[in-house]
């Protein structure tokens, strides 16, 4: 029997360490928002990967949070590739109102399975987890760096990733869990950037006949409308990418252009203090 072989069949012959393992990682109430609640999860899980042979490093993030990354390395990694899995454990806020399960207990119900964070995304973790134990103990030994990063922030948009990405950890090959239906799909990424509006005058809102009506010899705008035309101008290249760029794999319409803040004066009138929007999208090569 192949290792590969040897593999499979003992990931379909002891679930029962799976879901074990599951039940355990959902019982650590790790809600974002509050968050910062994540440092007794991360030193759960850096037991369990002590114990099966990978090395291990805390990285402070938020106080009461911490990123996790973990390393075994492989026989012969000169000359294989490096592969890196990733999750997250933090999960979204719980409604316990909603809930007719407790959302902290794994429940079982038919082919079912319950509990905050089944998916999203303590059951990628759990499952990394669970290859590494089988691969110990199984004495399958990969010639490339097996490498982990349990991380914090997703559910918030803090960038716990990035952060360890920052400090210098790479591989060559990235997965991350999260839920996917058993396909494997590549990630385009996420540029942020800022549009930034200035005028050089400032002009009391009693100065505003004279700009918006003919002859009134004011030349000057409002940062704030023009604003929208900056908007309105965005949601035009968001279709036109939408029509013209394709890729293997990804859907029609998958560039995307989300305003996602805007940043203003607090003057009442026509002012020149700064009105920002952000474009945080999705990108793909062109």
């Amino acid at each position: 029997m192949t290792d590969k072989q040897a593999l499979l069949q003992a990931v379909d012959a002891h679930q029962n360490q799976l879901l074990a393992l599951l039940d355990r990682l959902i019982s650590f109430e790790t809600m974002s928002p509050p968050a910062r609640n994540t440092v007794a999860i991360q030193r759960f899980l850096d037991d369990e990967l002590t114990k099966i042979g990978f090395k291990t490093k805390q990285e402070a993030f938020y106080d009461g949070d911490e990123l996790l990354s973990a390393e075994k390395p492989g026989t012969d990694a000169a000359n294989y590739h490096s592969l890196l899995l990733n999750g997250h454990v933090d999960v979204a806020t719980v409604d316990r109102q909603s809930w007719h399960t407790d959302p902290f207990k794994l429940v079982h119900e038919g082919d079912l399975l319950y509990g905050r964070g089944v998916s999203d995304m303590k059951g990628g973790i759990s499952s990394f987890v669970y290859i590494f134990s089988l691969l110990q103990q199984l004495g399958i030994d990969l010639p490339g760096d097996l490498r982990f990063q349990s991380v914090v922030g997703e559910e918030a948009g803090e960038a716990g990733t990035k952060t360890l990405l920052k400090n210098g950890e790479t591989a060559d090959f990235a997965v991350v869990g999260d839920t996917s239906n058993l396909k494997f799909q590549g990630q385009g990424g996420v540029v942020t950037g800022w549009i930034t509006l200035k005028s050089p005058h400032i002009y009391h809102d009693g100065n505003r006949a004279a700009m918006i009506t003919t002859g009134g010899g004011l030349k000057a705008a409002n940062m704030i409308e023009k604003m929208m035309v900056v908007i309105q101008a965005l949601e035009k290249l968001e279709q036109y990418w939408g029509i013209t760029k394709r890729y293997p794999g990804f859907a029609p319409g998958i560039d995307t252009i989300n305003p996602a803040y805007i940043e203003g004066g607090v003057t009442s009138g026509l002012h020149s203090e700064r009105h920002e929007i952000m474009d945080h999208r999705a990108f793909l090569p062109k």
